[in-house]
């Protein structure tokens, strides 16, 4: 009985040491014209460009944005949770049928 459970506890632990590095998500790597505003580390610990404004008259998302803040900010980022949070908030998500462009 006690092997059993030194066994599974040596099994277990070796799950939880690989479990990080299986869960983790690639980085999606941004050119250098696009971190030139800022960056920030997401929770995967990947480098995304900070929100910036709109380039130019009128409505031109950015390469890459992923969503448009109320303050009409775009946003890079790659999770849902805690996008555009110091920017009024998400007023669209871009998708491929959406570019959140009047």
């Amino acid at each position: 009985m006690k092997f059993r459970l030194v066994t599974f506890a040596l099994l277990g632990a070796g799950i939880l040491v690989h479990a990080p590095a299986a869960l983790a998500r690639e980085c999606k790597l941004f050119t250098p014209d696009e971190l030139k505003g800022g960056t920030y580390s997401n929770r995967d610990g990947c480098v995304v460009p900070r929100p910036e404004h709109a380039k130019g008259p009128g409505c031109s998302k950015p390469q890459d944005a992923t969503a448009h803040c109320r303050d009409g900010d775009w946003s890079f980022s790659q999770h849902r949770q805690g996008t555009c949070s110091r920017h009024g908030g998400v007023g669209c998500w871009v998708s491929a049928s959406n570019s959140c462009c009047p």
